[in-house]
C-alpha cells in the first residue's frame, strides 16, 4: 500500500485534515457545515467531498461511524496527529517567557559582538537590514563598496526608485547620506519608514516590549473568548487567510495586533507592527520558491517565539547603532518613481543606485498579501488592484486594459523583435499569450523611469541599475544592454555595465548574468 506523506497534500486537503485532527483532541465532531464555513465551499459541494474521501483514502483519517461523521486517527498516523495538534491547539501549546527573562535580566545584547563596531562592520552583519528581508535585494556591502568608489560625501542625496524594504537608504544613512526612496506598495514603504527610524528611545523601547510581552502572554491563556478589536480576521478573504494561516495563528496575531495598536508612541508602535508581521509571515504557511506555494505542514518556528527574537533583534541594532552619532535621513515616497519630478527638485540627485523589478512574471503583491491585509493597507481585492496598477509591468498580472507603456518602445526594434520571438513560442498554447505584451510594457516602463529621473540628477552624477538577463520560453532577453540603449536616446552618456554576478534560472539551466548597469548624466 502506498503511503502518503503529509508535505504531499493539496492544500485543501490538508486545512480540512488540521481542523479534524485538532477536533479529535478536543473530543469534538466535525461537521459538514464547519468545513464548509474553513474552506469557504458549500456543503454540498463535490471538491469538498471529494477532498474527504481522498483523505480516508490516503490513510489520514478513517470514518469510525460509518455513514455520519465521526473522523478518529489510524495507528500509523497517530505520531504525526500529536504534532499537529502541538503546533495547532492552544491548549497543547507552550508560549515561552524568553522575551521578559532577555529584558528583565538585562541579556537582550548581541554576544557576537564583544567590542564597539565600525559602521561598515555593522552595515556588512546587516544591523537594520534584517530587521525585514525582501526578495531579489543586493548584499548590504554593495552601497558601501559604491559609495566609496563614486566618493559620496556627507552633502551628496541619495535616491532609489524602487526602494523595496530599504536597502539602499539603510545603508546610505548609515554612512551619513541624505537618501530618498520610492515604491509603489505601500507596505515596502512603510517598511522603509520604520527601517531608516533610528532616534527611538530605547528605555521605552523596552518598557514597552515588556508591558506587550506581559499582556500577549497572560491573555492568550483565554483566546478562543476574546472578541478582537481588529477586523483582520475577517476582512481578508477567508481562502486567502486560510491559506496562509493555520487557525491558531490567525488569532495569535489578531491578539498581538490589538497590544500593539494600544502603543501611544507611533515610531514605537510602528517597529512593533513590523516585528508582528514579518513574525507571521515566516511562522505562515507560505513558500517562495520563486512563486508563492503553502505546505501547511512544514516545520516552521512559532510564531511568539518569532516575534519574542525580532524585538530583541530590533532594539539590540537601535542601541548598536545609537552608539554612533552621525547618520543621514531618508524620505520615504509610497507613489511610483514616474512621478519623481513632483517631489525631487531639478539637478539635486548625486547618487542613484537601485535594484528595480526584472521581467520574471514575478507579482510582489501576491507575496506581500499577508501584511497588505495585516497592517490595514487593503481591505479588498479592489485596493489591491489599484497598487498593481501603479507597479513596473514585469509581470503579466500587473498588466489592465488601460496599460499603455508599450507605446514607448516603438522606437527600440531589439524589444520588438524579442516580444515576437515570445509570440512565436506561445502563439499556438493556451498559456502564455500575454508574455510577448509584458515585454513591451516592461521596456516601456523602465523607459519612462530614465526619462523622468534624468532631469533630477546633477551634472556628471550616476544612475546604477542591478538586473539580470531573462528567459521567457527559451528567448533570451539582455535587460541590461536594452537599458543602456534606451538611456543613450534619453541623453545618458558614458553608457556602460559591470557583471555582479552568475544566476541560474529554476526552469533551465542557462548561466544568466546579473549586471549592473552604469549611466552618467555628462557635463552640458
Amino acid at each position: 500500500m502506498k503511503t502518503y506523506k503529509p508535505n504531499n497534500l493539496p492544500f485543501l486537503q490538508a486545512q480540512i485534515l488540521e481542523r479534524i485532527y485538532i477536533n479529535i483532541a478536543r473530543a469534538k465532531q466535525t461537521t459538514l457545515e464547519e468545513l464548509s464555513l474553513l474552506t469557504d465551499y458549500p456543503v454540498q459541494s463535490k471538491i469538498l467531498s471529494d477532498a474527504i474521501n481522498s483523505l480516508l483514502k490516503k490513510g489520514f483519517i478513517t470514518n469510525s461511524s460509518g455513514g455520519s461523521f465521526i473522523f478518529s486517527v489510524p495507528e500509523e498516523r497517530i505520531e504525526f496527529f500529536k504534532e499537529v495538534i502541538k503546533r495547532n491547539d492552544y491548549k497543547h501549546k507552550h508560549y515561552s517567557r524568553w522575551i521578559l527573562d532577555s529584558f528583565n535580566n538585562n541579556k537582550a545584547q548581541l554576544t557576537l559582538f564583544f567590542k564597539k563596531q565600525t559602521v561598515s562592520e555593522l552595515n556588512q552583519y546587516g544591523i537594520i537590514h534584517k530587521w525585514y528581508n525582501y526578495l531579489e535585494e543586493f548584499p548590504y556591502s554593495l552601497i558601501e563598496k559604491k559609495i566609496n568608489e563614486y566618493r559620496l560625501n556627507s552633502d551628496a542625496l541619495v535616491v532609489d526608485p524602487f526602494c523595496g524594504s530599504g536597502t539602499t537608504l539603510v545603508s546610505a544613512n548609515l554612512f551619513n547620506l541624505d537618501a530618498i526612496g520610492f515604491d509603489t506598495n505601500p507596505l515596502m514603504a512603510f517598511i522603509s519608514r520604520v527601517k531608516t527610524t533610528w532616534d527611538i528611545d530605547l528605555l521605552k523601547l523596552k518598557k514597552t516590549i515588556i508591558n506587550v510581552a506581559e499582556t500577549f502572554l497572560n491573555r492568550v491563556k483565554d483566546i478562543d473568548k476574546i472578541k478582537f478589536k481588529n477586523d483582520f480576521m475577517s476582512v481578508m478573504p477567508k481562502k486567502e487567510i486560510n491559506q496562509w494561516l493555520s487557525p491558531v495563528l490567525q488569532k495569535e496575531v489578531s491578539l498581538l495586533k490589538d497590544i500593539i495598536n494600544q502603543v501611544k508612541n507611533e515610531e514605537i508602535k510602528n517597529l512593533l507592527l513590523v516585528a508582528m508581521s514579518k513574525s507571521c509571515f515566516d511562522a505562515s504557511y507560505v513558500s517562495l520558491c520563486p512563486g508563492t506555494t503553502f505546505y501547511p505542514f512544514r516545520d516552521k518556528e512559532e510564531f511568539w517565539d518569532l516575534f519574542s527574537k525580532k524585538t530583541v533583534q530590533m532594539y539590540n541594532d537601535l542601541k548598536l547603532s545609537q552608539e554612533h552619532n552621525n547618520f543621514g535621513k531618508s524620505k520615504i515616497i509610497n507613489d511610483t518613481c514616474l512621478n519623481a519630478q513632483k517631489y525631487v527638485d531639478k539637478d539635486s540627485i548625486d547618487f542613484i543606485i537601485t535594484s528595480p523589478p526584472y521581467p520574471n512574471d514575478l507579482e510582489y503583491t501576491r507575496q506581500t498579501r499577508l501584511e497588505l491585509y495585516l497592517l490595514d493597507f487593503v481591505r479588498s481585492m479592489e485596493d489591491i488592484q489599484q497598487i498593481k496598477r501603479t507597479m513596473a509591468k514585469g509581470s503579466t498580472k500587473l498588466i489592465f486594459k488601460e496599460s499603455n507603456s508599450e507605446q514607448y518602445i516603438h522606437n527600440f526594434q531589439y524589444v520588438i523583435e524579442i516580444s515576437n520571438k515570445i509570440y512565436q513560442q506561445t502563439k499556438d498554447k493556451k498559456w502564455g499569450f500575454d508574455y510577448p505584451r509584458m515585454v513591451r510594457e516592461y521596456f516601456g516602463d523602465m523607459y519612462l523611469c530614465l526619462k523622468e529621473i534624468y532631469p533630477l540628477l546633477r551634472d556628471g552624477s550616476h544612475f546604477l541599475l542591478v538586473v539580470g538577463d531573462q528567459t521567457v520560453k527559451g528567448v533570451l532577453i539582455p535587460v541590461g544592454d536594452i537599458l543602456i540603449n534606451m538611456a543613450k536616446s534619453i541623453g545618458y552618456n558614458n553608457c556602460r555595465k559591470e557583471l555582479f554576478r552568475m544566476r541560474r534560472s529554476t526552469g533551465h539551466n542557462i548561466p544568466l548574468p546579473e549586471e549592473i548597469v552604469i549611466l552618467e548624466k555628462g557635463k552640458i
